[in-house]
């Protein structure tokens, strides 16, 4: 399958998605990013709160690690698609972690002198090094366009990608990142999940097409 052809297929997540990036790209070129993280705390509620708190896991392989077991029950070629993304997002975070970027440190340390008057999330462990960038939005984004890129109704494409922001925000939320970190993270896994989709669409084995659930039950039928 052609790249544009994958793109044309997707437009209702890459428009949205383009703009967001965009109106990041702005902010973060017009704004400190200390004013960003300063603004973005302020917005605050106990509903919140724990919504974040919980929904932020969606980018941590406690879930991603189950959705990949889910996908190949799916189809082998979306379990594969899903494996590479993710693979792939995790490898690139790690690379931007710890050898490009190995200082990069996060809002608890940017914020040390006055962390009291942050507003903190009661039982989020915040961590101090290693910001950039994020590797749960990126895991979240590179889970979430898999199944974007499968979903054949529009709803889902903008339902998943709804779920993949929500996690890039809780991590500004939560203080554990800043914008350009969530900002690139969800670059380099939208990238991740296109280029593994469109790397496995050369491939036209009928085995792809089958699942696990179809081994698991031929096998009770034999």
């Amino acid at each position: 399958m052609k790249l544009t052809k994958i793109l044309k297929d997707n437009l209702w997540f890459l428009i949205p998605y383009g703009i967001v990036l965009v109106f990041c790209i702005i902010i973060l070129c017009t704004v400190p990013k200390n004013d960003i993280h300063l603004a973005i705390n302020s917005l605050h509620g106990p509903f919140w709160d724990q919504f974040f708190k919980w929904s932020t896991e969606m980018g941590s392989f406690s879930v991603i690690g189950p959705c990949l077991l889910l996908m190949c029950f799916c189809s082998w070629r979306m379990a594969i698609v899903g494996a590479l993304s993710t693979g792939l997002s995790a490898l690139g975070t790690q690379i931007g972690k710890h050898i490009i970027w190995p200082v990069s440190p996060r809002p608890k340390v940017v914020f040390s002198e006055i962390l009291q008057d942050l507003h903190l999330v009661e039982g989020v462990r915040l961590h101090s090094s290693h910001s950039f960038p994020s590797g749960h939005t990126t895991g979240a984004f590179a889970l979430f366009c898999v199944f974007i890129l499968f979903a054949k109704k529009p709803f889902w494409k903008c339902f998943f990608m709804m779920m993949a922001i929500i996690v890039a925000y809780s991590r500004m939320y939560l203080s554990q990142h800043f914008l350009i970190d969530v900002t690139v993270g969800s670059f380099i896994g939208s990238i991740a999940a296109v280029l593994a989709f469109w790397w496995i669409s050369h491939y036209r084995k009928a085995w792809l097409e089958k699942s696990l659930a179809d081994v698991i039950f031929s096998k009770k039928v034999a």
